[in-house]
């Protein structure tokens, strides 16, 4: 994906979060229907002036659009991406998927982890016993005698 096809993809993505018309924008854009449907289609490369009118009608700066354009880049030149680990699955750990939240910047999973770590920290300041496992009704054995076979 070129820049201008990014920088078209952006546009079209500005459009219609605006809920504006082809016609609508052309309009309070002071651009002509076709030349602004060729832009959209990457059928005509955009230059600046076209590109600083659509920011004024969306109400960004020009260079947002530019700084949009190139995540469409960096998007599209990632290629896919896997969205099936989760902290349940066999091939990853709670660890893991919390990780990849970070990095890729989902702050929401990253809040949720650090509560998940403090609230831990509390339980285990406060019961050590509850973060043993809830189901084994020989629990207390393991921490006393080790596996609860052999007592000590």
């Amino acid at each position: 994906m070129d820049m201008n096809e990014a920088t078209s993809k952006a546009i079209a993505a500005e459009r219609s979060a605006a809920h504006l018309t082809i016609k609508e924008l052309a309009k309070k854009a002071n651009l002509n229907e076709r030349t602004l449907i060729r832009l959209l289609q990457n059928e005509r490369n955009i230059n600046v002036i076209q590109l600083a009118q659509l920011a004024e009608v969306f109400g960004v700066y020009p260079h947002e659009l530019i700084e949009a354009a190139e995540r469409f880049i960096e998007r599209a030149e990632r290629g896919p991406v896997s969205l099936s680990v989760e902290p349940d699955s066999d091939d990853a750990t709670a660890r893991d998927y919390y990780a990849m939240a970070a990095k890729h910047g989902d702050i929401e999973a990253e809040q949720e982890r650090e509560r998940r770590v403090e609230e831990t920290k509390r339980i285990l300041a406060d019961n050590p016993m509850e973060l043993a496992a809830y189901t084994d009704p020989d629990k207390e054995k393991y921490i006393e005698y080790g596996n609860g076979d052999d007592p000590a």
